[in-house]
């Protein structure tokens, strides 16, 4: 149990620090598709290799590993920077309330299910869960917008352009 740990923190914060790279070199919305699609496939695989794959344990850790690099590299960072760019105090206080409520989900969730569904419940959850995550690509696609590079005007010009609000 102690190498899993040492494991998950080490990757999670060589994660970490690759991100700042990554966040330097690509776009928030380029590496937000990408890799919220990337974390899609490996909770799909984890529901998959812990629950219905004899011997998956060790395809399981690494679809774990993975996916804490690739939320990483996206989701973790880059919402609390976005909502930073784009929001005035009050939205980002919404926004955090808002991330919060689903984090107090999550860790709510999981026992529950599993005490409902003893052999499947978990490995459905992160299949569901890796589709749900999926889905979320095309609210990115659709409706984020690029804001790497740009200054704080910049930012309100282009989101005030799309309501037809003018200066």
């Amino acid at each position: 149990m102690v190498t899993i740990n040492v494991l998950v923190y080490g990757v999670n914060f060589l994660a970490t620090a690759a991100a700042v790279f990554f966040l330097g070199c690509f776009g928030r919305k380029t590496l937000m598709v990408v890799f919220v699609l990337a974390q899609a496939v490996v909770l799909v695989g984890l529901g998959v290799f812990q629950g219905f794959v004899s011997g998956g344990d060790s395809l399981a850790i690494i679809c774990c590993l993975l996916f804490i690099t690739f939320f990483e590299f996206s989701s973790g960072p880059i919402t609390w920077l976005y909502m930073a760019e784009i929001c005035n105090d009050r939205a980002a206080s919404a926004g955090t309330v808002a991330n919060q409520i689903v984090n107090l989900m999550m860790s709510i969730l999981p026992p529950l299910i599993s005490d409902a569904n003893k052999e499947h419940g978990i490995p459905i959850f992160f299949i569901v869960l890796g589709a749900i995550t999926g889905l979320s690509t095309f609210y990115i696609i659709g409706y984020m917008k690029e804001t790497k590079g740009k200054s704080p005007a910049e930012i309100e010009e282009m989101f005030q352009a799309d309501n037809g609000i003018k200066k």
